[in-house]
């Protein structure tokens, strides 16, 4: 599983980066500023592989070999293996050890097929995610297969046995992204066992191979906050929604984060921005609390102007832009976009508060 302490054709640039050899990864890593001296290539095979692989899959089709493959993998006689979906390893170690989770089986299943020349790849399954939780933290399981596309169609190869529910999309990686998930859940492993700072070098190396993965950069944001960096772990969380504004991973975790910071408004938003799912006015709120909380005063106003154009009936823009204008000290502009906001919703609490903060009035105790 990939584990996001918040993963078309292969997810590339225009320049192939599918079934790189060793050297080439090596090439593409240090381009990438990635230290090949602690980060191991995932599908790197040794001749113990490649004899047990040829073995297994026998002659015939690609799909007929594949498939032979697994079902000899899935065998307890022709290979113990135990399933432990917290530890994450590249193919030799998941082969040495016989344990991994379905990444490293994957990782493993992947590089047996390329020593037999065959193009089979890794694929990121989009499905409903489960989560757990790690202290006040979300865990979301995501999940991988491998991927062979033969003739003109895909086939896939689960090493997940446990029921679930159908595929909603599949998308095929290219080298460089299963990197970064190996290096993505390697990063969690350190993380849960308390190595942020070990996690945040992983997490970087990710993000450099798959920038556009929010769930790294929403790790990025955790390693951030359990160092103590708030003002980076914001920074993170911004740029991660950037990329996938209602990511419910991201968004639980950065509620968590202004919880912890006495900001019980904001954490307020973004959990709301997750029971709305795709409500666009309610993920550019939270983007926007995000600049204003790092001091972004400009970009935060621009966010919550785009959110008032976008809901034009929703009142919470408004409130959001009176109270930038009261950080401003600007009372007057203040007042303005609260009557528009409780023109819009006479009954909105938030309005009502910061109307009574500009009046001088009794701020009402809060009901929590």
């Amino acid at each position: 599983m990939v584990l996001a302490l918040s993963a078309v054709g292969c997810a590339s640039t225009k320049e192939s980066y599918v079934y790189l050899s060793p050297e080439r990864w090596t090439q593409e890593m240090v381009k990438r500023g990635v230290d090949v001296r602690e980060v191991p290539n995932p599908l790197a095979v040794n001749d113990e592989i490649r004899k047990r692989a040829d073995s297994f899959a026998g002659v015939g089709t690609p799909p007929e070999r594949l498939q032979r493959l697994q079902s000899a993998l899935f065998k307890e006689e022709t290979f113990p293996f135990r399933y432990e979906h917290r530890e994450t390893f590249t193919a030799i170690e998941a082969f040495a050890r016989r344990e991994g989770n379905c990444l490293s089986f994957t990782n493993l299943f992947v590089a047996m097929g390329r020593s037999l020349n065959l193009p089979v790849t890794t694929a990121l399954v989009k499905r409903a995610q489960a989560s757990e939780k790690d202290g006040d933290l979300i865990i979301v399981n995501n999940h991988v297969v491998a991927a062979l596309q033969y003739a003109t169609d895909w086939q896939y190869f689960d090493f997940d046995r446990r029921q679930h529910e159908r595929p909603m999309a599949v998308q095929p990686l290219d080298d460089l992204w299963i990197t970064a998930l190996y290096l993505n859940n390697r990063g969690a492993d350190e993380l849960r066992i308390g190595h942020p700072d070990i996690a945040l070098r992983f997490f970087g190396y990710a993000t450099r191979l798959a920038p556009t993965f929010a769930p790294t950069w929403g790790n990025v944001g955790v390693a951030l906050r359990r160092l103590g960096e708030t003002q980076g772990a914001l920074g993170a969380y911004s740029h991660a929604l950037t990329i996938s504004a209602d990511d419910p991973t991201i968004l639980g975790n950065l509620a968590s984060l202004y919880r912890s910071l006495g900001k019980e408004k904001e954490a307020e938003t973004a959990l709301r921005a997750i029971k709305v799912g795709n409500a666009t006015p309610h993920t550019l709120i939270v983007r926007g609390d995000l600049e204003l909380a790092r001091g972004r005063m400009s970009a935060a106003i621009r966010l919550y102007k785009r959110a008032s154009y976008l809901g034009p009936r929703f009142a919470d823009p408004w409130v959001a832009l009176a109270r930038v204008e009261m950080a401003r000290s600007r009372p007057d502009r203040a007042r303005n976009d609260l009557k528009r906001a409780l023109k819009l919703e006479p009954d909105n609490g938030d309005a009502i508060l910061l109307e009574n903060q500009l009046a001088g009035q009794p701020v009402p105790a809060s009901p929590h």
